[in-house]
């Protein structure tokens, strides 16, 4: 069986993606060295990223434990996702490789930064399911930053979707810069040291959760491009 774009997405919506894009291998040439998705699969042809939407209630909760417990669920989910649809696509008779959601994660010494081993949000963006905004995140246009993603890397030429045109931020927007507690964000990229001593590990004398996601609280286009309702 000869698998087409049209059945990927199909399986990935019946697996419960809400989005999926295709994108070329040949669009991955600004790639980090040892980040391509060729250094994690030679044959790798075409890139599949998978999608769904976070529990926007969340950002709501006076406590971040709710969000911790949507967070550590949409990793499993989106993990399984990649895989089960992995599994459909390898009966296919092509390589199907899963990209799994946040980690394990590979060192990236030219840049004293942790990378997974390919960027799942940079992928998203050249599967024409988003833009990055100044607060380092992806942003759809029909979910804002509220999504999660994972992905897989096929060895099979699919028909690619086109990249999106609009973009991630409202002009001179800097609501994200100005409101994180510790000043990591540029505009461009984050301080992820800072970023993650700050925002992860225990809280008065409690278990570990994710303590900070203000970047993505106050972001205007959190909910999507031009819908700032919850």
């Amino acid at each position: 069986m000869n698998i087409c774009s049209e059945y990927v997405k199909e399986i990935s919506a019946e697996l419960g993606a809400d989005l999926c894009g295709i994108a070329p291998i040949d669009r991955f040439t600004e790639a980090p060295k040892g980040f391509h998705p060729r250094d994690v699969l030679p044959a790798c042809e075409s890139v599949i990223v998978l999608a769904s939407r976070f529990l926007k209630s969340t950002l709501f909760a006076a406590s971040t434990i709710p969000y911790t417990d949507i967070r550590n669920e949409m990793t499993r989910k989106m993990d399984k996702l990649a895989i089960d649809l992995s599994y459909a696509l390898e009966t296919g008779n092509v390589y199907a490789v899963p990209i799994n959601s946040i980690g394990p994660c590979e060192w990236d010494a030219a840049t004293n930064k942790s990378r997974g081993i390919i960027s799942l949000k940079h992928a998203a963006v050249l599967a024409g399911l988003g833009k990055i905004g100044k607060n380092t995140l992806l942003i759809n246009d029909r979910y804002g930053n509220m999504i999660w993603l994972s992905a897989v890397l096929v060895s099979a030429k699919l028909e690619p979707d086109p990249m999106a045109e609009y973009e991630s931020c409202i002009p001179n927007c800097r609501i994200c810069l100005e409101s994180c507690p510790v000043q990591a964000l540029d505009g461009i990229s984050m301080d992820q040291r800072k970023c993650w001593d700050y925002a992860f590990g225990t809280h008065n004398g409690g278990e570990w959760r994710i303590k900070c996601f203000t970047c993505r609280q106050v972001c205007p286009n959190r909910f999507g491009i031009g819908n700032r309702s919850k």
